[in-house]
């Protein structure tokens, strides 16, 4: 077998998957964010695979092939060309611009625009597991975030908003299915639609502390939402009626409100964040009370910017005259937009910073000191905020894997590309549209991310490289040889295995089965064949016991049609 197992935990490594995928010989890395996969890893990434592409076709999802490398002109159609920050433009040598896919959008309306002319072509899903690259700031996690990764990504197209709701339950179900088959456990929560747009989307999120996705989930229905999408309420308190004069305190050094509200004799409800950020061409000034932070997601999608950014130190600078930390809403400059965090309404006498440095500006209040501004929800839900769907519900954060996302996109692709059909009443309609995509390389490490134990890996059944993990152990002619015969024996009956008969020790053997992590462990060895068997040692736990030669099939087909 190519790819060699070891002891060693490679340098960088932070999460478990990206440690036991490469000392199992899953993965190596080439570069940052670029990796091989290795015969054992390719076998778990095919099966992923070859399980969601049999499944959508369950589902009435058509199969195809669309191009890695797309012309420019497609995402200058849709205006994205100059909006995607992880897209790796390039000239061909002709001259022409081109794209490495990070996404395949504009190439699928292209095509519907080519092949849908009435509403009789409707509804049509497509389906491709292709290769994508994204030219991410930040790779990390082993698969969990590469630069180049294989996805599915399906697209439906309707003649409605009700045929999109079809297409898009007919989905949801398929996925619900793929994750079973592959006995992963999901939650499904609501999600941002980000640089995809459209109406709404949700994702199928996998819960473990190392995800770097947090959701929402209310501690009384069946509210689930990702942290960029999460509403929640949260705690009021009670105003002073009478104003009081503003006063600008020197608090020198005082960058973060626990200690600045500890130094003023206030609560950190009463400190309000002034957070400057570039928004393409325009500065905004955006208030959130202390005890909140800025969500960036509900920032971009309520501003419409392509980029946005915290000002540099430089920006906040010139606009504030002050170093980073002392911004407030009182005296900005005319062209700087100010808005404020839904936290901040209603509020008197409350502290802000004060535009100058070490300078902090207290009983501050609206309309009096500075325009009321437009009040928004702008911040990041956190655990303990009342949810909004029940009566007396509270959220709690967990940390997760996105392992799929599903999207309506409506018409925001169509209507920039032109892809409309002719109705039943002969007029011309806009194509309703959806996307729906899995991570099938991230999902080998979300898998292995949930299923490992101290040892090693800990496969599922359906994504395992191989089912049954042979052995040989000693010296014993005898034993080389039966073993030998079962290896054929197994492989006649249909059964994937991976068989072990290295002139190594014992304990090297069972160590690197258990880092390979398949689901059965069989040893032939002296000791079994005296008992007239074969040891049996399934990986997911129990103990180790001798089952005969004769019962051996028996005994794999009831564990593995379980």
């Amino acid at each position: 077998m190519f790819g060699k197992t070891q002891k060693e935990v490679p340098k960088d490594v932070v999460v478990k998957s990206h440690e036991y995928l490469v000392r199992a010989g899953y993965i190596h890395q080439v570069a940052a964010g670029l990796y091989y996969f290795l015969p054992l890893g390719y076998r778990t990434l095919r099966k992923i695979d070859q399980i969601i592409a049999e499944v959508l076709e369950d589902h009435g999802v058509q199969h195809l092939l669309m191009p890695f490398v797309h012309p420019a002109s497609l995402w200058k159609e849709t205006g994205r060309y100059d909006k995607v920050d992880v897209l790796l433009k390039f000239q061909s040598a002709r001259g022409a611009d081109c794209v490495l896919a990070p996404t395949h959008e504009e190439t699928v309306t292209e095509l519907a625009r080519s092949f849908i002319e009435s509403y009789k072509d409707l509804p049509v899903i497509v389906n491709q597991n292709q290769w994508k690259y994204r030219d991410e700031m930040r790779a990390t996690g082993g698969l969990l975030r590469t630069r180049e990764f294989l996805m599915q990504d399906a697209y439906s197209f309707d003649r409605d908003k009700a045929g999109l709701d079809k297409s898009f339950e007919t989905m949801s179900k398929a996925y619900h299915e793929i994750f079973r088959r592959m006995g992963v456990e999901v939650t499904v929560v609501q999600a941002d639609s980000g640089s995809m747009g459209g109406s709404n989307s949700e994702e199928f999120m996998i819960l473990t502390d190392v995800g770097e996705d947090k959701i929402l989930t209310c501690d009384k229905c069946d509210y689930k939402a990702n942290m960029e999408k999460a509403e929640g309420g949260f705690e009021t308190f009670e105003q002073e009626n009478e104003l009081k004069p503003m006063e600008k305190v020197l608090g020198e050094n005082l960058i973060g409100v626990e200690p600045l509200a500890e130094f003023l004799g206030i609560e950190v409800h009463q400190t309000t964040k002034t957070l400057l950020f570039q928004a393409d061409d325009q500065v905004v000034a955006v208030m959130v009370r202390g005890d909140y932070d800025v969500s960036e997601t509900k920032l971009k999608n309520y501003l419409g910017c392509n980029e946005l950014n915290l000002a540099s130190a430089e920006t906040v600078k010139k606009v504030t005259g002050a170093e980073v930390g002392y911004a407030g809403p009182i005296g900005l400059p005319a062209g700087v937009k100010v808005v404020a965090d839904l936290t901040c309404e209603n509020r008197t006498n409350f502290e802000a910073g004060g535009n100058e440095t070490h300078y902090h500006n207290v009983n501050c209040n609206f309309e009096r000191d500075f325009p009321t501004p437009e009040f928004v929800d702008l911040r990041e839900v956190k655990e303990g905020d009342l949810c909004l769907k029940c009566d007396g519900g509270k959220l709690e954060v967990t940390n997760a894997i996105e392992a799929g996302h599903v999207f309506k996109l409506g018409t925001v692709y169509a209507e920039a590309m032109g892809a409309k059909f002719v109705d039943d009443d002969g007029k011309g309609k806009v194509i309703e549209m959806g996307c729906y995509g899995i991570g099938i390389s991230r999902l080998v490490a979300s898998i292995a991310e949930v299923n490992n134990d101290e040892n090693g890996l800990v496969w599922p059944k359906a994504v395992a490289p191989y089912q049954v993990n042979l052995l040989v152990l000693g010296k014993d002619g005898e034993a080389f040889g039966r073993a030998d015969e079962l290896y054929g024996e197994l492989r006649g009956a249909g059964y994937e295995v991976l068989y072990d008969d290295r002139n190594e020790s014992a304990g090297r053997k069972f160590a690197d089965s258990d880092l390979i992590g398949l689901p059965v462990r069989l040893v032939v060895s002296s000791r079994s064949m005296e008992a007239g068997g074969v040891e049996w040692k399934e990986r997911a736990g129990g103990e180790a016991e001798v089952v005969k030669f004769e019962d051996l099939e028996g005994r794999l087909s009831e564990f593995f049609n379980a």
